[in-house]
């Protein structure tokens, strides 16, 4: 950073202020320190010189900060303001629907921003995504958030607004440390070493207070770089929060030693020295006491034979007097930890696991003893094959709930649904690979670009595609009038939808079942309609099912309807089969009904428990449309 630097205090009413919107890597969380944000850091680094109004919100995405959090950025902010704009981390990821942005959504909040915040006389900076500090196996930074900033540095570029690259300056700065000194700026804490973190922290996505100022540190030189901020307003002491070479190189030595203690320990596998005995004079002798076993060590996760992702976390417990706990692969020790309070322990490699099948032998050490160990075998997957989609085929027509159904390969569990790149739902996939899934809602005709995603821990696969033609009447056709017409006794004289809907939110008491059981109807009451011109009606029924009954129960959500009609699916529900959970739906078509008859259709619980069996529901949905 070029010119003098002073550190004498400014009028903070007088200058521009520093409006912080972001996520939690951000954030200010005392309750996490010694976790620290970098718009917490800056605020620390310009107190006295420049105010810093830190908006950052833990697992905030662009979507979810702009429909409430930003309207107390409105109210605040005001002309010839600075506000640095971050977000990423959370809009990519799918599990949590209401943060998870498509691409182009991402860039039209970016824009969205940009535009209000002119509107006020504040300008808006682009900062990109902290990046992770997590390595693959090779060593290279496995930088996942690039994509993300790369659709904020193109829009920056189209939109006219400052760009800050801390994505690339941080992916570089990993690099150049490596796993071992990389997390030596980032949330990484063993047991004992904060009061707030007894067990230990492994976390490679937010900062230390050392990495946090550093970083605050780099964007006020890079605001500066923008005339954005000018060098006599920055006060020394963010000066010296840049990290130097020397810090680096310190690090890194750091680094080195860690390694060379690991490699020491290698010599102590298969050396445990006897115990020593005290002298026993002839006349004297005693029987030896037998000896006591001691604790052992014990590795709770992740079970045996498990598919899990590059960055798995391992825990457990060991013998109080443990003094560090070491972890081998082969003869080559990887790692260790002190262990937690009451020998519990957490471990993470710094680097993530290589693809493939491995064993992990665990040793409780005290000194340079290994009292005894532990081993655990388990499958790392770093690709995930795109899922199978095997119905409905691509180019083909479908009516307006379409079901896709297809499989997924071993490990993956859950499969998810983005319509044309907005997340749309989200299917479990079964032990055997089988997945399905239908929209909550029908589908208005046309055209659909239908894709699904399949994950693996934090990996997830390349998108599987189909095309579908959403086959129905047009939206405004005289045709759709019509069809209103004839079927408004469907909908008992409303102007809504046609929708019939039965809900039952209070499960029944079932508990310790041996025999089979039909429930009544409860306050899951039965639906009667009037069938439509069409001689259809689609049924569908949800449920959440849970039983620890043994292998021959079946936990059933069923319904029945009047008259003797059935549907071409001869199965009329969900059911669980031996210790599982179902969050499921099921949609049947009914049809061959005559126009203008009342049709009951009757909900009901089944339970064939065989043996003992606990049962858990949390309630259910029946719903009754036209076809």
């Amino acid at each position: 950073m070029a010119g003098i630097l002073r550190d004498a205090p400014q009028d903070d009413a007088s200058g521009p202020r520093i409006l912080v919107l972001s996520d939690s890597t951000a954030a200010v969380n005392p309750k996490q320190h010694p976790l620290q944000g970098w718009g917490q850091a800056l605020s620390e680094l310009l107190v006295g010189h420049i105010e810093v109004l830190n908006f950052a919100l833990y697992n905030a995405s662009s979507r979810s900060f702009y429909t409430h959090p930003f309207i107390r950025v409105l109210n605040e902010a005001r002309p010839g303001d600075i506000a640095l704009i971050s977000f990423g981390h959370n809009d990519q990821n799918m599990m949590e629907p209401d943060k998870y942005t498509s691409a182009d959504e991402f860039r039209a909040y970016l824009e969205l921003y940009a535009e209000t915040l002119r509107e006020l006389g504040v300008s808006p900076v682009f900062v990109t995504s902290l990046a992770r500090g997590t390595f693959h196996a090779d060593g290279q930074v496995s930088n996942g958030l690039r994509e993300r900033a790369d659709i904020m540095v193109k829009t920056a570029s189209d939109v006219g607004v400052p760009l800050v690259d801390l994505n690339r300056w941080s992916e570089e700065l990993w690099q150049d440390l490596g796993p071992m000194a990389a997390v030596r700026l980032l949330g990484w804490f063993e047991p004992g070493q904060h009061p707030e973190h007894p067990q230990g922290k492994r976390d490679w996505t937010h900062l230390n207070t050392r990495g946090a100022h550093a970083t605050a540190a780099w964007l006020l030189a890079q605001l500066s770089d923008n005339d954005l901020l000018t060098a006599d307003v920055i006060p020394q002491r963010a000066v010296g929060a840049v990290l130097t070479d020397d810090e680096l190189g310190a690090l890194k030595d750091a680094a080195a030693e860690q390694e060379a203690a690991l490699l020491r320990a290698e010599s102590w596998l298969g050396q445990r020295p006897e115990p020593q005995r005290k002298r026993q004079w002839s006349w004297r002798a005693q029987p030896e006491p037998e000896p006591v076993a001691p604790r052992p060590v014990t590795i709770t996760a992740p079970r045996a034979q498990a598919i899990v992702g590059p960055l798995v976390s391992l825990t457990g417990a060991c013998p109080p007097d443990t003094d560090t706990l070491y972890f081998f692969v082969g003869t080559r020790c990887i790692g260790t930890t002190p262990p937690g309070p009451n020998g519990a322990w957490n471990w993470r490699r710094e680097s993530g696991w290589p693809a493939g099948e491995h064993t992990l032998l665990v040793a409780a050490g005290r000194g340079e003893d290994l009292t005894n160990t532990a081993t655990v075998d388990f499958v790392v997957v770093t690709h995930v094959e795109p899922p199978v989609i095997t119905t409905p085929s691509d180019g083909s027509y479908t009516h307006p709930r379409p079901e896709f159904r297809g499989t997924a390969q071993k490990g993956v569990r859950a499969v998810h649904l983005l319509d044309d790149g907005v997340r749309v739902g989200e299917s479990p996939v079964g032990a055997d690979g089988q997945w399905s899934w239908s929209p909550p809602r029908t589908w208005s005709p046309g055209p659909r670009k239908i894709e699904a995603v399949a994950w693996v821990a934090s990996n997830h696969s390349e998108p599987a595609t189909v095309r579908i033609q959403v086959h129905g009447i047009p939206s405004g056709h005289l045709a759709e009038q019509l069809r209103r017409q004839a079927d408004a006794p469907f909908t008992e004289g409303t102007h809504r939808p046609p929708l019939l809907i039965s809900s039952q939110r209070t499960a029944p008491a079932c508990d310790r079942l041996e025999s089979s059981v039909d429930f009544p109807v409860a306050d899951w009451a039965p639906i009667t309609f009037t069938v439509p011109s069409s001689g259809a009606a689609y049924v569908t029924i949800s449920a959440a099912l849970h039983t620890t009954a043994g292998p021959s129960a079946t936990v059933w959500a069923l319904w029945q309807a009047s008259g003797g009609y059935t549907p071409a699916s001869p199965a009329r529900g969900l059911s669980a089969h031996g210790p599982s959970r179902v969050y499921a739906s099921r949609r049947h078509l009914l049809s061959g009904m005559k126009p203008g008859e009342r049709v009951t259709i009757t909900p009901q619980w089944n339970i064939n428990a065989g043996t003992k069996a606990q049962v858990h529901f949390s309630g259910g949905q029946l719903l009754v449309e036209p076809a």
